[in-house]
């Protein structure tokens, strides 16, 4: 009786501390500005809470990754050469720890933390509109970036 009490409530005991967090996008951050380089209401909703945001990974700071902008486009550019511009398309990400994963500048990572939005200014770092904190990062599983010279399965499949 136990056991089978037992193999009821694992499963819900150990969803219980995996929280999933809201996933915010670029596109999302880029429809919040205003002309005077406020947000939205609804963006600022999510300040203090943990999201998960997409991108690539802009080395800005120390070796360790402990402190880097993530981006929408990678910092070797994207869509013929096109590179990050405005506050709009970075996100400062202060690692809680240095981050130990391999750097690949085409490579897409899932970050999280605590989110923060509004116009501030950092003697270190420079302004920024948008910030996560005390970020976990790792690799975003099913979004594949391929490496130049590789061909897609899919189009290396075509005659």
């Amino acid at each position: 009786m136990a056991a089978c009490l037992l193999t009821a409530l694992l499963p819900a005991v150990l969803l219980a501390g995996s929280e999933v967090a809201p996933r915010l996008t670029f596109a999302q951050l880029v429809d919040s500005i205003r002309a005077d380089s406020e947000v939205t209401q609804t963006i600022k909703s999510y300040g203090g809470k943990e999201v998960e945001i997409r991108g690539f990974i802009i080395p800005a700071g120390p070796p360790d990754l402990s402190f880097f902008m993530l981006s929408r486009v990678s910092a070797l550019g994207n869509y013929c050469c096109e590179v990050p511009v405005g506050q709009d398309e970075t996100v400062y990400v202060f690692a809680a720890t240095g981050v130990t994963l391999r750097y690949d500048p085409l490579r897409v990572y899932q970050v999280r933390g605590t989110f923060e939005a509004g116009m501030r200014s950092d003697p270190a770092t420079g302004p920024s509109l948008f910030r996560l904190r005390d970020a976990r990062v790792e690799e975003a599983v099913g979004a594949p970036i391929f490496k130049v010279g590789e061909t897609p399965p899919v189009a290396a499949a075509k005659p």
